[in-house]
C-alpha cells in the first residue's frame, strides 16, 4: 500500500487537495449498476468507460442537495462536500470494496470524479479503497488550440481533427474546463464559404463532431476563437495568404489596403463579422464566452473613410460594436489586451490607455507574454484597478506558468488560458504541467510522460 501510495502521489495529474487510501480494492464486475439522481444521465457514459464500466446509467430519486453516482451496492455512503471547497465544480469521492459514491454540486463536478478515478485506475491497475475531497484553485482553466491550413506552406505542428481531439482529451484529463478553438481559416462557415480555405479536413459535421466530443463525452466547454480586428487573412503571417481575399478580390473594401485589419467602419463589414459571430456562437451551442483576438492591429484605420476618425476612437468604437454584438446573445467577449496596455510585449503602436475607462467592463482581458512575468507583473494591475477581470496566457515557459499561477492566485484573478499556437504537440508537456498546476499548485506529480502517455499518446 505505502508503494501504490508513492506511485499515485507521484503520476495523479491533477493532484486531489485531499486523498487518503485505504486497504483493498473495489471489487464489483465492470457491468455494476451504476445510478444518478440527476437526468442527462447517458452523457457520464464515455468517462465511465475510461474508468471500465460499461454498465448502463439509471436515474434513482434521491432527495440531496448533492448530485450523487452510485456504483455497485445500493449502499449511499457518499461523504458531504467540505464547507471550505466551496467551488461549483468541488466533488467528494468514496471508494469501498462494494460500492463507489461521488457527490458533487454540478454534473461537471460529477465529470471530475469520474477522471480522477480513471487516471487511478489506469496507475493501480484496479479502484483502490479510498476518500478524496478535492476543487480547483483556478476558476477559469483553459487550453488555447489553433486550428491551420496544411497547406499554407508555413512550418507548424499537425492540426487535423483527431490531433485536435487528442489534445481536447488531454486537457479534459489534465484539469482545464474549458478548450479554445481558433480557426485558421479552416472554419465551415456557410454563409460566407468564400471565409474558408478549400479543404477536405473541416466539414460542418468534423466541427460538430469535434464540439460533442468535448461537451457530451469529457464535459470540457469548447469556446470559439477568430480575429474579428486584425489578423484578419486569418492565415499564418508568414504564408502571405488571404483567405477571403485570394479567393474573392472584390470584397477589397472589407479590408484596410492590403487586409491585415478590416474597415471597420464599412456597413458591409460591420454585416459580415456578425454573420461570422453568430455561427460560431450556433456551432460552439452558444458558448459562455468568445475570444475576438483584436490584437496586434497594424495600420488599424488606415481606408480612406476611417482616416476621418482617431485610431483610438475608431478601435473603441469597433470593441463597443463586437461586444454588444456578443451581450445580445447573452455571451461574454474575450480580448488580447496588448493593443491597450502592454508592460512586456507587443512594444509597437498601442492605443493611448486611457482608452480603456471608457470600455465596457464586462470585456474579460487576456494578458500575455511567451516569458516569465516574473513575482511582479504590472498588467493584471493595470487592468483590475480599472474594475476589468483579466485571465493570464503563458507558453511553453515552465517558469511562467509557475509564476502566473502563482500571481493569479495571489491577485484572486480571473484564470488562465495556456496557448499551444503553432507547436501544439511540444506544447502537450506543458498543457499537461499547466492543467495540474492550475487545478492544485501546491502538489505537482513529476511524472508528465506517463500522464502523456495514455491520455495524449494512447488516445
Amino acid at each position: 500500500m505505502i508503494l501504490l501510495k508513492e506511485k499515485i502521489k507521484e503520476q495523479l495529474m491533477p493532484y486531489p487537495r485531499y486523498l487518503e487510501l485505504g486497504d483493498g480494492v473495489f471489487n464489483n464486475a465492470s457491468d455494476a449498476s451504476v445510478r444518478i439522481n440527476a437526468t442527462g444521465e447517458n452523457k457520464l457514459s464515455y468517462l465511465l468507460s475510461l474508468c471500465g464500466f460499461s454498465g448502463s446509467v439509471q436515474y434513482e430519486p434521491i432527495d440531496s442537495q448533492y448530485l450523487i453516482l452510485s456504483i455497485g451496492t445500493k449502499t449511499h455512503t457518499f461523504q458531504p462536500i467540505e464547507p471550505e471547497l466551496k467551488e461549483v465544480e468541488a466533488y467528494a469521492l468514496d471508494v469501498t470494496e462494494n460500492s463507489i459514491s461521488i457527490s458533487a454540486r454540478s454534473i461537471n463536478g460529477i465529470g471530475y470524479a469520474l477522471k480522477t478515478l480513471a487516471k487511478i485506475k489506469h496507475i493501480a491497475s484496479n479502484i483502490p479503497v479510498m476518500q478524496i475531497q478535492d476543487a480547483p484553485e483556478i476558476e477559469f482553466r483553459t487550453v488555447h488550440l489553433c486550428i491551420f491550413n496544411p497547406n499554407d506552406g508555413t512550418e507548424k505542428e499537425a492540426t487535423a481533427p483527431d490531433d485536435i481531439k487528442r489534445m481536447i482529451k488531454l486537457a479534459a484529463m489534465s484539469g482545464y474546463n474549458h478548450v479554445m478553438l481558433e480557426f485558421w481559416g479552416m472554419f465551415p462557415y456557410e454563409k460566407h464559404p468564400y471565409a474558408t480555405w478549400p479543404n477536405k479536413l473541416y466539414s460542418r459535421e468534423v466541427v460538430d463532431g469535434i464540439i460533442s466530443y468535448a461537451i457530451d463525452n469529457l464535459f470540457i466547454t469548447p469556446l470559439p476563437c477568430q480575429n474579428l480586428t486584425s489578423h484578419a487573412g486569418w492565415s499564418r503571417i508568414d504564408s502571405r495568404k488571404h483567405v477571403v481575399l485570394d479567393q474573392r478580390p472584390d470584397l477589397a473594401d472589407m479590408w484596410i489596403p492590403g487586409g491585415w485589419c478590416f474597415a471597420t467602419e464599412n456597413p458591409d463589414t460591420k454585416d459580415y463579422l456578425k454573420d461570422i459571430m453568430s455561427e460560431l456562437l450556433d456551432t460552439f451551442r452558444n458558448p459562455p464566452f468568445l475570444h475576438a483576438c483584436c490584437d496586434k492591429a497594424f495600420g488599424f484605420g488606415s481606408n480612406e473613410k476611417d482616416r476621418t476618425k482617431s485610431a483610438d476612437i475608431l478601435f473603441g468604437s469597433h470593441l463597443c460594436f463586437l461586444n454588444t454584438f456578443l451581450q445580445e446573445r447573452s455571451t461574454r467577449m474575450i480580448m488580447w489586451s496588448d493593443m491597450l496596455y502592454s508592460s512586456m510585449d507587443a512594444l509597437y503602436w498601442k492605443n493611448n490607455p486611457a482608452l480603456v475607462d471608457v470600455l465596457p467592463r464586462n470585456i474579460l482581458m487576456n494578458i500575455w507574454t511567451h516569458n516569465d512575468p516574473g513575482t511582479h507583473w504590472g498588467d493584471p494591475e493595470f487592468f483590475e484597478s480599472k474594475g476589468f477581470q483579466t485571465i493570464y496566457s503563458p507558453w511553453i515557459n515552465k517558469k511562467g506558468v509557475d509564476n502566473m499561477i502563482d500571481i493569479c492566485n495571489k491577485r484572486g484573478s480571473y484564470g488562465i488560458m495556456q496557448t499551444t499556437w503553432h507547436l501544439p504537440q511540444t506544447a502537450t508537456d506543458s498543457v499537461a504541467y499547466s492543467g495540474a498546476a492550475q487545478w492544485n499548485s501546491n502538489k505537482l506529480a513529476a511524472d508528465i510522460e506517463q500522464h502523456l502517455s495514455k491520455w495524449y499518446n494512447g488516445h
